[in-house]
């Protein structure tokens, strides 16, 4: 079998007729080179799928010999796969171990978007402050933050033997109501996401790194998280082409990404045929849509490499479709590789999981269309094959030493760089160390490390915080007699609350309800907010701060002495360290002005038209 691939690989004549022969007389493996699994968690004690939450950091025999029966080609890992360098090659090395042939490596995937999107251990691989902070960066450093950051992601993800990285997220950001992609996105300018997408997946490629970009034709101007529902984007077909659509030409000619990821998002201005669904007749999402994966990516975008859907258990696909049919209907449409169209987590999983193995396959074996099928799989063994290329090609900068101490420093260059003062003074708290600050942030979380990072540049009589996700009305400090004490008010914001995407899949479905259903609602924090700005003495200082999402600070430009975003709300639990929150307290006490800027455009002030 070496001697056979060796023989495909190195003479491009017959490559085509050799990978066809080869997939007609193993059909199933080609099928399980289709399927990108997750392994998050495992309970060998079969322990109800739902229930089960134990995390898979060494591999089971069990899962084992699922992945080797069904010669699966891929699998994507999760926070709680990777908890330490040592333990995360352990476990891609039992993974590689298991590639169907040498020729055929396993893809190992993982989103490490940087900012609120990244798996890996922080004390090994920073988050960095994410992608709108480096847009906010672009109009003085243009590609710089994203070209370092790339190489940076691309080199730690190697060397752990992860082979494939679901970013850059190149959405423009066009819907300040977006409640998954906002931060993930460079911003709203085509030109700008265009140029930083490309940049950034260049740098990444060139550390043996796949990028796959996303999410495909653009999640930008949705108010729905396809997590939990499924967006409908209601441009024309112009619009869609010239802003949604275009950061993906751009990189696709300039950058050549390995990898193009489906979005499960309605697109009538592409595609208004509709299917029968589970809930009745829907329009296609674009991850089943024929016109728009293969008749706009693949034909008339000329996209020759893999396209990957989005993760096909998100509510947006999987509320609608069986497993079953969700699958054939995406290959159908031209996707080469469907992520997570079962969940394995227990004995009965992996049964049913046979079960759907040999439905699928018998669907395949009886489809007329079985050409698309074969040159499919050729796709994934051609870029599995540049895989080894790429590994045996000397690569200079893996050469050189990176240090935990160069990787911190990047990541407080990008902070001080992307920190955005939107109003007020510069400087607004140069000369008034040594005064009463009060803090109103939107967990104990950011109370510690906004505590922190002011205790690090001011030396303060008094520093107090009021948590908003938990204060209550009759809390005593809300008292006018406490708050006319404070000479300093800093409130900070995180809008939209967290997503499913950030936590890490539909897994924490539950997770994410119970919280909201102890948590205050935004509105009601913001309420807390105004009503502190509203009772400090006059002479205090209000600040506000934007962590995530710098469209709310329209609402408080009115009432405040200053407002900045700064894009990021991360704090280690641990050390209570924040770069971001440390690089925007460094700007308050300095005479520098702070050089982001905002790559999106504010809303019209409450009021204003």
């Amino acid at each position: 079998m070496a001697i056979f691939f060796k023989i495909i690989f190195t003479c491009s004549v017959v490559i085509s007729l050799s990978f066809n022969a080869f997939a007609e007389t193993n059909p199933r493996m080609m099928l399980g080179q289709k399927l990108m699994l997750d392994i998050r968690y495992f309970c060998a004690d079969n322990t109800p799928s739902k229930q089960c939450r134990k995390p898979v950091t060494q591999l089971p025999d069990l899962l084992k010999d699922v992945f080797k029966r069904h010669h699966i080609g891929g699998v994507i890992l999760f926070t709680e796969n990777l908890t330490t360098p040592t333990q995360i090659q352990q476990l891609t090395k039992q993974l590689h171990a298991l590639a169907t042939e040498p020729q055929l490596p396993m893809l190992i995937g993982i989103d490490q978007e940087g900012g609120r999107v990244a798996r890996l251990p922080t004390d090994f691989s920073p988050a960095f402050a994410g992608n709108m902070a480096i847009g906010a960066t672009y109009a003085n450093d243009k590609t710089r933050f994203a070209k370092d950051i790339g190489t940076m992601i691309g080199r730690d993800l190697a060397s752990l033997g992860i082979n494939v990285n679901f970013a850059p997220t190149i959405d423009v950001n066009a819907n300040p109501d977006n409640p998954v992609i906002n931060v993930r996105s460079y911003g709203e300018s085509v030109t700008s996401v265009s140029a930083l997408g490309a940049e950034f997946t260049t740098a990444l490629q060139a550390q043996s790194v796949l990028a796959a970009i996303k999410h495909f034709p653009g999640h930008g101007d949705t108010h729905v998280d396809s997590h939990t529902g499924l967006p409908r984007v209601e441009h024309d077909r112009a619009t869609i082409l010239a802003q949604d659509v275009a950061p993906f030409a751009h990189i696709i000619q300039h950058s050549q990404p390995a990898l193009v990821m489906t979005a499960h998002i309605q697109y009538p201005g592409l595609d208004n045929t509709t299917l029968l669904t589970q809930s009745g007749q829907q329009i296609r999402p674009a991850t089943l849509s024929n016109k728009i994966l293969t008749g706009l990516l693949r034909e008339r975008l000329q996209f020759d490499g893999l396209i990957i859907t989005d993760a096909l258990d998100m509510a947006g696909i999987a509320q609608y479709f069986q497993p079953l049919d969700a699958v054939i209907e995406t290959f159908s449409a031209g996707a080469d590789i469907a992520l997570m169209p079962f969940t394995i987590r227990n004995l009965d999983d992996i049964r049913q999981f046979d079960t759907f193995m040999t439905a699928l396959y018998e669907r395949i074996r009886l489809a007329s269309d079985k050409a698309k099928w074969v040159n499919s799989y050729e796709r994934i063994a051609r870029t599995k094959a540049s895989l080894i290329a790429q590994a045996k090609q000397p690569n200079q900068l893996a050469k050189q030493a990176v240090t935990m101490a160069d990787k911190q420093q990047l990541a407080t260059q990008l902070a001080r760089a992307s920190v955005t003062q939107v109003s007020g003074d510069v400087g607004i708290l140069n000369g008034t160390a040594s005064k009463r600050i009060l803090l109103v942030m939107p967990d104990a979380l950011r109370c510690a490390g906004m505590r922190k990072a002011l205790q690090l540049h001011a030396q303060a009589h008094a520093i107090d915080c009021m948590n908003t996700t938990t204060l209550v009305a009759q809390d005593p400090r809300l008292h006018s007699s406490y708050l006319t004490q404070f000479d300093v008010v800093i409130a900070g914001d995180i809008s939209p609350q967290i997503s499913l995407a950030e936590m890490g899949g539909m897994d924490d479905l539950s997770q994410l309800l119970a919280q909201q259903g102890k948590r205050n609602s935004l509105t009601q924090q913001h309420d807390y907010i105004r009503h502190v700005f509203n009772r400090v003495s006059a002479t205090s200082k209000r600040i506000f701060v934007a962590l995530r999402t710098p469209y709310t600070i329209v609402d408080w430009q009115a009432m405040t002495d200053a407002t900045f975003a700064i894009y990021d709300y991360r704090v280690d639990e641990s050390t209570l360290h924040s770069t971001s929150l440390e690089a925007f307290v460094y700007y308050l006490f300095s005479e520098q002005q702070a050089p982001g800027r905002l790559p999106v455009s504010l809303p019209t002030p409450p009021g204003l038209h």
